[in-house]
C-alpha cells in the first residue's frame, strides 16, 4: 500500500507539528515521492502520486494558490504541505483562505500545514526515506506472493510471512488486468500504466497488493466487499478509457476465504481475463463464464484442440468438400435442444431439409444424438470452436 498521509500524521505529527486542515478523506492515498515545488511549470514533469511541499513563494495570492492546487489535482498529486509563515513576518503564506479549504474538502485533496520554524529539508528527507522504505516492504510482500503463485507448495510459509500485512483468515480476491498491446510493454510505459491503475486503488479500505507478473497486472484484495469491488472495476475502466492509450481487460477471480486459497482465485481470475480478452469484454468475473469456466481452466490447450477436431473435423471436411452446411445444422440442432420444429421456424428451413442433413451428420459421426451423453461432447466442441475463432 505504501507510505500514506495517514501514516505521516500518525508517525511524524509531533516531530514536524503537521496539521491537516482539509481533505481528510484523501489521506489513505499512498505517496510515491516527496517533491518541493515553488513554480507550477514543473508540474508537467510529475509522474503522479507525489506529495508536494511548498513555502508558497510563487503562490501568495488566493487565485494563484487555487490554480496551483487545481493543477496538483490534475496531475494526480496526493496532497500539499505548506510551510506557513510566522508572526515575525518570515515566510510567504500566513493563512489559508476558507475557499481554498472548502475546495480541498470537496476534492478530497489533503492540505496540510507546518510551522516556518521546522526545517523543511528535514521533513522532505524523512518522508522520502519512509517512501523508499515502504516501497521496499511492498516489493518484499509482492515477491512473497509471486513466489507462492510460482510454487504453491510454500503457501503455509508465505502465509506466516504475510500475517503482519494481511488478514490471512479473511477473504481474498484476485483481479487480473491485461493491457491489449501489439508489442510487449517496455519498463517505462509499464510503470506509467501502473501509476494510472494504482490511482484507482487508493481508496480501497484495507490491505492490498498490486504488481506485474507473467505479462499481467495483478491486484490482490483482502476483505473487500462485492459492492466496493464493482465500483472499483467501474472506476478503473472509466479512468483507463481516458488515461491509458490501450484497451484493458479485467478478469475477476472468485472470492475465497483464507490466504491458502489465493492461488485458486488467481487461476480463476486469469481464466476470466483470458476469456474477456478473447471475447473483447472489458471485464468478466469467473462466475459469469458459464461452461467456459471448464474450458479456460484447462492448461493443456492441446486437449481442447484435439477434442474439437476429433468431433467436428469430419463434418467440417465434408462441408468443405461438398459445399454443404452440416456443421451449422448440427450447432442449431443442439442449441434448439433437438426441437426440429422450433429450429425450422427460426431458421426458415423445411423439416425435410433438416432431417436429410441430420441423417447425413449421424452417418458421418456414427452418433445418433439421442441422449444427453451423446450431445454433450459436441456442445463442448462448439464452445471450443468459439474460443478458437475468437
Amino acid at each position: 500500500m505504501g507510505f500514506t498521509i495517514d501514516d505521516a500524521l500518525l508517525e511524524t505529527q509531533n516531530i514536524y507539528k503537521l496539521k491537516l486542515i482539509a481533505g481528510k478523506n484523501g489521506c489513505a492515498n499512498a505517496i510515491s515521492w516527496v517533491q518541493m515545488v515553488e513554480d507550477k511549470t514543473i508540474l508537467q514533469q510529475l509522474w503522479g502520486k507525489e506529495l508536494v511541499v511548498t513555502t508558497g513563494l510563487g503562490f501568495q495570492s488566493t487565485n494563484s494558490l487555487m490554480e496551483f492546487i487545481q493543477l496538483l489535482i490534475k496531475y494526480h498529486s496526493v496532497g500539499l504541505i505548506i510551510n506557513m509563515g510566522n508572526k515575525l513576518g518570515e515566510g510567504y503564506i500566513f493563512d489559508v483562505p476558507q475557499e481554498i479549504i472548502d475546495y480541498c474538502n470537496e476534492q478530497d485533496f489533503p492540505l496540510l500545514v507546518f510551522p516556518w520554524e521546522i526545517h523543511l529539508a528535514e521533513l522532505i528527507k524523512d518522508f522520502s526515506y519512509r517512501c523508499i522504505s515502504s516501497e521496499r516492504d511492498d516489493r518484499r510482500i509482492n515477491k512473497v506472493i509471486i513466489d507462492t503463485l510460482i510454487n504453491p507448495r510454500i503457501i503455509e510459509e508465505s502465509r506466516q510471512q504475510l500475517i503482519s500485512h494481511f488478514d490471512v483468515d479473511n477473504y481474498f480476491q484476485v483481479l487480473v488486468v491485461h493491457i491489449d498491446t501489439k508489442e510487449e510493454l517496455g519498463m517505462i510505459e509499464r510503470r506509467r500504466i501502473q501509476f494510472q491503475l494504482e490511482l484507482c486503488f487508493e481508496k480501497i479500505e484495507g490491505n492490498y497488493s498490486f504488481f506485474w507478473f507473467d505479462g499481467y497486472f495483478i491486484l490482490i484484495t483482502n476483505g473487500l466487499d462485492d459492492k466496493t469491488l464493482k465500483k472499483l472495476i467501474k472506476e478503473t475502466l472509466k479512468r483507463a478509457k481516458k488515461r491509458i492509450a490501450y484497451q484493458i481487460h479485467i478478469g475477476v477471480g472468485s472470492r475465497m476465504l483464507d490466504f491458502r486459497n489465493i492461488i485458486l482465485s488467481y487461476k480463476r481470475g486469469l481464466a476470466a481475463c483470458k476469456m474477456a480478452k478473447k471475447f473483447n469484454e472489458s471485464s468478466l468475473t469467473f462466475e459469469q463464464m458459464g461452461v467456459f469456466q471448464l474450458l479456460f481452466m484447462i492448461e493443456d490447450h492441446d486437449i481442447l484442440y484435439q477434442m474439437y477436431y476429433q468431433l467436428l473435423g469430419p463434418i467440417i471436411n465434408y462441408d468443405r468438400k461438398h459445399h454443404t452446411e452440416l456443421e451449422d445444422t448440427l450447432y442449431n440442432y443442439l442449441m434448439f435442444d433437438s426441437n426440429q420444429k422450433a429450429m425450422a421456424e427460426a431458421l426458415y428451413m423445411h423439416r425435410n431439409t433438416i432431417n436429410y442433413r441430420l441423417n447425413k451428420i449421424k452417418e458421418i459421426t456414427q452418433c445418433q444424438f439421442s441422449s444427453f451423453e451423446e450431445k454433450m461432447p459436441y456442445m463442448l466442441a462448439f464452445y471450443i470452436k468459439e474460443i478458437i475463432e475468437k
